[in-house]
């Protein structure tokens, strides 16, 4: 049986209303001065005057605070109040509420990431950094693991899309996910969150603010999260999928003056459960004959969209914990302005995943035990807004070390074979990388500017060991990669790389509410280390740096007395020697296997149209939503992989690396113009906000949210049975509040139509592997809050 995935579409996209909605935009944003901005409404009008307008939002996107409607960046901006009223708190929940923005997951968090414009890194390797970098309050953070959790007392999330690179520390060179957490206030205040869900969804929050002296004021926040499984193991008995997590952020914050402010900032989190094993969801060929379809038989487990049970023996767990610390100086120099962040953050993983999808040892074991550390270090100058130029220069530095061990070990094979195969990598890798950068405005007149930015980055990668053993001494050598040491002094295994990337544009405002810009930026993604679990002697070990061009033309807009505020822009990007991962299968002992390496695919090539708007046609109702329509494919990728295993002249004849056997394995193809993974060509997403007055003292309120993505396909070689249709999720509350805005209590309800999807498909030639997450499952519950 062949199964192909075929979601139900709640709503479907109309490209040719797209279109019009964009020429409609481009029509009202013909400089008028009958719409010039006015003076913005009373913070309590009378019920004779217009509504207030939508809130300014205020964004870092250039390292200092502007208005977002005058920075000639694509930016996405949402709120800890928004995620707050579509009740998500993780991070990767923002695929959700900002166009162009998807997530990748994966059997660990090590191979998870964020992809901004289709863009990210498709990579299981803990050497290659991603393309979207994730930064939490100004620093950095080297893993992708690192920014995949809660995140307690969020201010704002900012998606900055495009290459970032010039301003934004490491990477960056498809776009930079920007969190900012709350600051300690000289208010006394507090704050507290609750609620309960389906499946027994706890989720738990606390703020503390206090100012202790009249210059000095604490802030910390708590929060706990807990959700139960819901795959069933029926060999164990074990409920698989559930979560819990929890940790504290405390910040402290000193201002002896005017020109001088000082904070410091500490937090931990540690996230447990029983993560991250798939399903299988469907057959392919003559699948009936592989063993581990027929133990799924013994089970009466039924592959389908629907499967939520497995049977598989070996332990599934994902135990995470991570802690760090920032100091940031600012301090005023007459009318300039230092900035110092220096941070400190230690990540630590165990985890494991069975991927032999039966109760026997044919692969119970696979899984990393890994610790991460990193040092950075920012300086920069920022010169007054006025004049001629103005400008933000500064230095960065970023020291990186990673030990890890990756055990491996089953049958590999029929289990009436006795013999053990276990390899255990063990690489230690070293990255280092600073930077000198710039970026600044040459001010021709009060309405037009000119835009320079440079940055000049060296890196060094280096693999200062390697060390792969057996997992047992009674083990069997895994199948082409048998024991292997080295380091520096033994075999070249360092790559250093320096680059200088740059941004031209011009910035021309039409009206005070009314400006259009033009960006040219070229970006830069240091090299990469692949191959850490197969890796021979002679093959290749780093990937080439990843060097996108990137052309953007936009418009941002505000009408109406700010009523309505509506952006638009365009983009083409070039991404040279792209880095993704290649899968090399061979068969071993009758079962598909594969080896794992990093390469270069040419080039990437991104394009489309992204939008955004907010209104507030009334002081009652408030409306935003964002759509893009992006066609992200591989420009030329000669190196791929075929469209394993139907694709005709797929197999060749090989010899597994490290022995003598010959195989049959598949050969490279040539998957230039197929799209990138996991990338839809259509999305959007609309929120509304309406109050509804109950009493004097009471108002009503209903929240509802939807998001909706076209369809995907989750491999690189275009294999139709890694195919998912587009969908649509809605989501909600319906509550009170009191006047004040003190306490508030809801109901909610996140994919409210019970939607299915799932996050990644597999499909390894005999069946078919899903990732599923609680997203696609109907949750709904009460929640509460309470301000002090």
């Amino acid at each position: 049986m062949t199964t192909t995935f075929a979601m139900p579409t709640v709503c479907g996209p109309k490209i040719s209303a797209a279109i019009s909605l964009g020429a409609l935009a481009l029509a009202l944003a013909m400089p008028s001065a009958a719409l010039a901005a006015a003076p913005a409404a009373p913070a309590a009008p009378a019920a004779d005057t217009p509504p207030a307008g939508v809130t300014d939002i205020v964004v870092t996107a250039q390292k200092r605070s502007e208005r977002l409607q005058d920075v000639p960046v694509a930016v996405s901006s949402v709120s800890g109040d928004m995620l707050k009223a579509a009740n998500l708190t993780n991070i990767t929940d923002i695929r959700f509420l900002a166009p162009s923005v998807q997530f990748a997951e994966s059997n660990s968090v090590r191979g998870e990431g964020f992809a901004i414009r289709g863009v990210g890194t498709f990579a299981f390797a803990d050497g290659t950094e991603q393309s979207v970098s994730v930064v939490v309050d100004g620093v950095v953070l080297g893993r992708p693991g690192m920014g995949t959790g809660d995140l307690a007392d969020v201010a704002q999330v900012d998606v900055l899309r495009g290459p970032q690179g010039m301003l934004f520390g490491k990477g960056g060179s498809a776009g930079v996910v920007s969190i900012s957490t709350r600051n300690p206030t000289q208010n006394f205040e507090g704050s507290a969150r609750v609620s309960y869900g389906t499946d027994n969804e706890t989720k738990l929050e606390g703020v503390l603010n206090v100012p202790l002296t009249e210059n000095l004021a604490w802030r910390t926040t708590g929060y706990f999260n807990h959700r139960d499984g819901f795959i069933n193991n029926v060999y164990t008995g074990q409920t698989l999928g559930g979560q819990s997590e929890g940790g504290f952020r405390t910040k402290l914050l000193f201002k002896p003056d005017s020109d001088l402010s000082v904070l410091a900032s500490f937090d931990w989190g540690h996230h447990s459960s029983a993560c991250c094993q798939s399903v299988i969801v469907g057959t392919v060929g003559a699948a009936a004959n592989n063993y581990v379809v027929q133990r799924l038989a013994a089970y009466n487990i039924v592959p389908s969209l629907d499967n939520r049970e497995t049977n598989v023996g070996g332990p599934v767990y994902l135990n995470m914990t991570q802690w760090g610390g920032s100091l940031q100086i600012d301090k005023s120099i007459g009318d300039y302005t230092l900035t110092s962040i220096t941070a400190f953050r230690r990540w630590v993983l165990h985890d494991n995943t069975d991927t032999g999808f039966t109760d026997t040892p044919f692969f119970p074991v696979n899984g990393a035990d890994e610790a991460q550390q990193q040092l950075t270090q920012e300086l920069r100058l920022a010169s007054p807004k006025r004049g001629l130029v103005d400008y933000v220069v500064g230095l960065y530095y970023f020291n990186q070390n990673l030990k890890a061990a990756y055990p491996q070990q089953g049958q590999l094979g029929l289990p009436a074979s006795t013999a053990v195969y276990s390899r255990k990598a063990q690489p230690d890798i070293q990255t280092l990388n600073y930077a000198l950068f710039g970026q600044g405005n040459i001010n021709l007149t009060p309405q037009w500017k000119l835009i320079v930015g440079g940055r000049y980055t060296h890196d060094d990668l280096t693999m200062i060991r390697y060390n792969r053993t057996l997992v047992s001494p009674t083990d069997n050598a895994f199948p082409g990669a048998p024991p292997l040491a080295f380091d520096q002094t033994t075999y070249p295994s360092n790559r250093k790389a320096d680059n200088f990337s740059y941004k031209l544009g011009t910035e021309y405002k039409i009206t005070p509410d009314v400006m259009t810009y033009f960006t040219y930026s070229r970006g830069y993604k240091g090299p990469g280390i692949g191959l850490v679990s197969g890796y021979s002697l002679g093959q290749p070990l780093f990937s080439n740096p990843e060097i996108p061009t990137n052309y953007e033309i936009g418009l941002k807009t505000a009408w109406f007395n700010r009523r309505l505020v509506f952006n638009i822009d365009a983009f083409t990007t070039d991404i040279k020697d792209f880095q993704t991962q290649i899968s090399t299968p061979f068969i071993f002992n009758g079962t598909n296997l594969a080896i794992l390496q990093i390469a270069n695919a040419g080039k990437v090539r991104s394009r489309g149209i992204e939008m955004d708007f907010s209104a507030r046609p009334t002081d009652r109702l408030t409306i935003s939503g964002n759509a893009a329509y992006i066609d992200a494919k591989f420009a030329y990728f000669p190196n791929g992989t075929c469209n394993y295993p139907t694709q005709p002249g797929c197999f060749v004849s090989t010899t597994i690396p490290g022995t003598t056997t010959t195989v049959p394995a598949t050969r490279f193809f040539n998957n230039t113009g197929n799209v990138l993974p996991n990338s839809p060509k259509f999305t959007y997403s609309l929120n509304a906000n309406y109050d509804v007055p109950v009493t004097s003292e009471i108002t009503g309120f209903i929240k509802a949210n939807y998001n909706y993505r076209s369809s995907v396909n989750f491999s690189a070689n275009g294999d139709p049975l890694t195919f998912q249709r587009g969908y649509g999720i809605a989501g909600g509350q319906i509550g009170v509040r009191d006047a004040d805005g003190r306490w508030n209590v809801a109901v909610f309800a996140r994919n409210l139509f019970n939607t299915r999807f799932v996050t990644a498909i597999s499909n390894n030639g005999s069946y078919q592997t899903a990732w599923l997450t609680t997203q696609a499952m109907r949750t709904i519950g009460v929640l509460g809050d309470v301000k002090f």
